[in-house]
Order: structure tokens, then C-alpha cells, then sequence
């Protein structure tokens, strides 16, 4: 395969520095971004899938392992235009960024497509999320793509969890907006996510200050999308009964709940014991 382009130019280079460089993964070329993708489409279908057509010049066998769990033919011709297209921006910062957010959720459709039509273990899904870029990512080569593309941005983790909302509820949204909080945010506090997503973004802000509110968070709470997180945790684990909008607090509050209803029980105790 060598001098001969596979695919396109970005992606035969991609796949090329991923055989090259992954026994030396402590090299830069090694957390690249075209190469952590084709990283994340070996995650996703195996490297067999991935390497074996690649090293057969077999574009066609390449094309069917990447829609072997549903991904359609426009979507497959799409993401394979844009890592080109990101591959020849080099200067355009702008058109780069947008292409690192679209190829990036490219991905998450692919790997939700998967565990849609397989059985995905937490351990997968954990790796998954160690290849997308995320906020406060240990790796300095993918915390500093972060922070040139998407810097202080949830976007891919929202857009992460919704996908999986998706799946693990038999959901179906037809466009996910930035402006829209996780479902399962939506759901705990009493809306339909699916509806949700057809709103227009003021109505979903709307809605979203109402979330706020279900979960007694301040309007003027600066990381609100963080503390929903944190809210959505404590809900789960102990309801909405008491909360502070403090989990710490919430938590000391719940002890002297328990420790008062304890005292009662002995108190009552001793009076039939009378």
C-alpha cells in the first residue's frame, strides 16, 4: 500500500501513522486528530475492520465493515469529505472547527450504532469516551485540540449522553441543538425529551430554566450545566425531597433526617418498654 492513497488522501495518511505509531504511543503523530479517529473506528468495528482493507487497497470492503451496524452510504460519503476537507483546512481555523465538532459526532452516531445492534460493556463505552475530546482530559496532545476547538465546551459530552440516552430508551431525536440539556435531565423532571428536541431554542431555554428550577439550581449559578450534573446524581441516589443545591449539605441534612427518625424510634421504644 505504500505510495498508493487509500480512500482519500486523509484518510490513507490517518491509517498509515495509526499502524506506524501504535506500538510508540508516547509519539505526538500517535494522538493526532485524524489518527485518534481512525483510533476510535477501531474501537468501534476492530482493527481487522479497519487495517485489512487499508492494506488490500479494498475501498469497497472498507465501506461495508463501516456500515455493518447501519450507518447509510450519505453519512459514510460525508464523514469521509470531511476528514479531507479537515486534512487540506490546515489554515482555516474556523472551517476546522467546525469539522473537528461534526467529524467528533460523526462518531458518537457510529459508536451508538453499535450498541444499538451489539452489546456494548461499560468498559467500551469508558473507552470511547478517553478517545473523544473532553474538558480537563489528562492527555496534553487532546487537551490542547480542546481547547483550540471546543475550549470550556460540553458539547461532545452532551451530545455523547443523549446518544446514549437514545439507545438504552428506544428514543428516537431527529436533530440534537446545543442549546438542550441531557434527556435524562428532561425526563427526571417530568418533560418529554423527544418533544423537547423539536422546539424552537427559546422555548427550549425556556423549558430548561424550568429544569433549573425542578432541580433548585440558582438562576445566577454560574456553572449550572455542571451543578445540574451533580443534581442529577443526587437525585437518582436519593430523590428530590431535600436537596440545598449543595451536595455536601445535602448529604449532612439526609444524615440528621435518618438520626432524627432513629431517636424517635428509641424514644418510642422506651415508652412501651415502660
Amino acid at each position: 500500500m505504500e505510495g498508493n492513497v487509500f480512500v482519500n488522501e486523509a484518510i490513507s495518511k490517518a491509517i498509515a501513522d495509526y499502524i506506524k505509531f501504535k506500538e510508540r504511543p508516547d509519539r505526538g503523530e500517535f494522538h493526532s486528530f485524524l489518527v485518534v479517529v481512525i483510533r476510535t473506528l477501531v474501537l468501534i468495528y476492530g482493527e481487522l475492520d479497519i487495517v485489512n482493507p487499508y492494506r488490500t487497497n479494498n475501498v469497497v470492503g472498507f465501506d461495508t465493515n463501516l456500515k455493518k451496524f447501519g450507518c447509510s452510504g450519505e453519512v459514510l460519503e460525508e464523514f469521509k469529505r470531511q476528514m479531507l476537507a479537515f486534512f487540506q483546512n490546515s489554515e482555516n481555523e474556523t472551517m476546522e472547527r467546525e469539522l473537528f465538532v461534526s467529524i467528533e459526532k460523526t462518531l458518537i452516531d457510529l459508536f451508538a450504532l453499535r450498541k444499538k445492534s451489539v452489546d456494548v460493556t461499560e468498559e467500551e463505552v469508558n473507552q470511547f469516551k478517553s478517545l473523544l475530546y473532553l474538558k480537563n482530559d489528562a492527555n496534553s496532545y487532546k487537551n490542547e485540540l480542546y481547547m483550540k476547538y471546543t475550549p470550556n465546551s460540553d458539547i461532545l459530552l452532551y451530545y455523547l449522553n443523549n446518544k446514549l440516552f437514545e439507545v438504552k430508551h428506544n428514543f428516537t431525536f431527529t436533530e440534537f441543538k446545543d442549546v438542550a440539556l441531557s434527556a435524562e435531565a428532561y425526563q427526571l423532571a417530568g418533560f418529554n425529551a423527544a418533544q423537547v428536541m423539536h422546539l424552537k431554542d427559546e422555548e427550549i431555554e425556556n423549558i430548561n430554566n424550568k429544569v433549573y428550577h425542578f432541580f433548585r439550581i440558582k438562576d445566577n449559578d454560574l456553572n449550572k450545566r455542571g451543578r445540574l450534573d451533580e443534581a442529577i446524581r443526587y437525585y437518582k441516589k436519593y430523590g428530590n425531597t431535600i436537596t440545598s443545591g449543595n451536595g455536601y449539605v445535602d448529604l449532612l441534612l439526609l444524615m440528621s433526617v435518618i438520626a432524627t427518625g432513629l431517636m424517635l424510634v428509641v424514644l418510642v421504644g422506651i415508652q412501651f418498654m415502660r
